[in-house]
């Protein structure tokens, strides 16, 4: 009876069940090890090996040619990034080898030797990728000291990608997510998670996920919002029993499109720190895209406004945000200015996004913020509103239709003049406000500002996820004595020079 009630049959067993039918191909943990060649390695390199023959090609001479041996081993070996510099630091560089590819020669026609890209992910296309489950995924530290078994591990094309430690019921939730941080210790098996992207702790009815290096007070639970998607997938995949918390959250997380699209747009690198979005950012975003790909009558894309509340992540959306504009519509040139309204503002958006893989140029002046904007070579500029004080009088005037304006606060400083101004310079701009107090008086209205409202997530909210810390207010009763004795003696001595009816009067009036 008490192994009926395993973590094995109540979580493991069910999550590879329905991993199975989102797609990916069971791996035995002994065909695992026959691909990886021993316990300390994680890649699966036969499997990455094919996929990287069959996802790339380079053009020369009007025919594609494939890659050479050497190159294809070498581009094995590139992504294996050692930890030297530490887990998050080589963390990182595996994930720009993922999103950007790498770059290696190949000698061509009449002995030039050129340099093409090779791609470990096709991004575009999800169906090219080959999805991998397998379970105790046995792997050694690099002494030999130390052994950690992840209950899953998800591949892409042989690259692991997503850890998941399975509890049984009766055990605390947090007793998994210590267990998953042990294991990214130096002393034990950095090296499977510098190739991780999200990570997962499961007791069926309890979920909380998170990135490699994520503190354990920061590991989430994702808040499912589309709730057709779930229900899709539950029932196509989940027959004969009820779904649980976790069959859900698989789904939200592991589904291919999910898994592809999370890595690829909403993970960060902020001083360091590797993290990943929370529901709440991943939504607004996902609403903001569907919003400006709307047209008005105009022909300019939507507005509108983000309700988040205070301290629930506003900045790091916006790189998001920022980040999948600037991928997803490359194709259309798109142009990002931040706008905020004061210095340490701007310098805190600005250095968030240099943390991360987009680089923005930051206003110093309003002579500065006009030679970027005419410039036009920079994607994303930041500024304070009031730079746009000298726009009038250069006569600068930008008309295209893919600019999008970012403005942080946006129910502070966005209504008078500099507002105004701002719109002069960019009239055909797409305009996204975020606040975490918006204005509603008739003269001040942020929503009649901005548009429509995209996304909220408010204080009640936060506080549930324990995204935010609770205001709480405690009345009190402060017990005072009057001394009337001086008061009078004091009020004698300054009116003294009055006569009784104006003392009389100045009494009354109670100064």
């Amino acid at each position: 009876m008490k192994k009926l009630y395993s973590e094995e049959n109540i979580s493991k067993k069910p999550a590879i069940e329905l991993l199975e039918s989102l797609g990916y191909v069971y791996l035995s943990p002994e065909d695992c090890l026959v691909q990886r060649g021993s316990s300390y390695q994680v890649l699966l390199k036969g499997i990455l090996r094919s996929q990287l023959r069959k996802l790339n090609r380079f053009e020369f001479g009007g025919v594609l040619q494939e890659f050479s041996a050497a190159n294809i081993e070498r581009a094995i070996e590139d992504i294996d990034i050692p930890l030297t510099e530490g887990l998050i630091r080589a963390s990182e560089s595996i994930y720009d080898c993922l999103m950007l590819g790498r770059s290696y020669q190949e000698l061509v026609g009449g002995g030039k030797v050129l340099s093409f890209d090779l791609k470990y992910i096709d991004w575009d296309s999800i169906g090219n990728n080959l999805f991998h489950v397998t379970q105790e995924y046995v792997v050694t530290s690099s002494d030999g000291e130390h052994m950690a078994t992840p209950d899953i591990v998800l591949f892409i094309n042989g690259i692991p990608f997503a850890v998941i430690e399975c509890k049984n019921p009766e055990v605390e939730i947090g007793q998994g997510i210590e267990q998953m941080l042990r294991n990214q210790q130096e002393k034990y098996i950095p090296q499977l998670f510098k190739f991780v992207q999200i990570t997962m702790v499961t007791n069926k009815n309890e979920v909380r996920y998170g990135t490699t290096g994520t503190p354990k007070k920061y590991w989430g639970e994702w808040k499912e919002e589309d709730v057709d998607f779930i229900n899709e997938h539950l029932e196509r995949l989940i027959q004969g029993r009820v779904a649980t918390k976790q069959d859900k959250d698989i789904i939200s997380l592991f589904s291919k499109t999910r898994l592809i699209e999370l890595t690829k747009h909403f993970v960060l690198f902020d001083a360091n720190i590797k993290k990943i979005c929370r529901y709440q950012q991943y939504y607004a975003v996902k609403r903001v895209i569907e919003t400006i790909n709307t047209y008005n009558p105009q022909g300019n894309r939507e507005s509108g406004v983000i309700w988040h509340t205070q301290g629930s992540g506003k900045s790091l959306m916006m790189v998001m945000l920022a980040k999948y504009i600037l991928m997803e519509m490359s194709y259309q040139n798109p142009r990002i200015i931040l706008v905020s309204d004061r210095k340490e503002l701007d310098k805190q958006i600005a250095t968030t996004f240099t943390h991360t893989r987009c680089k923005p140029a930051r206003a110093t002046t309003g002579k500065n913020l006009v030679d970027l904007i005419r410039d036009g070579k920079a994607d994303i500029i930041t500024t304070v509103i009031n730079k746009f004080n000298k726009t009038e009088s250069s006569g600068v005037k930008i008309f295209d239709k893919d600019i999008f304006v970012l403005v942080d606060e946006s129910h502070r400083s966005n209504y008078g003049e500099l507002a105004t101004k701002m719109r002069v310079v960019f009239p055909n701009a797409c305009y996204i406000g975020f606040t975490g107090t918006p204005l509603m008086k008739k003269e001040r209205n942020t929503l009649n500002k901005f548009g429509k409202l995209i996304h909220t997530y408010t204080i009640k909210e936060g506080v549930a996820d324990k995204a935010i810390v609770p205001l709480i207010y405690e009345g009190r009763f402060v017990e005072q004595t009057v001394d009337e004795k001086n008061i009078d003696l004091w009020f004698e001595q300054t009116t003294k020079r009055l006569n009784e009816k104006q003392k009389i009067d100045l009494n009354k009036s109670g100064a």
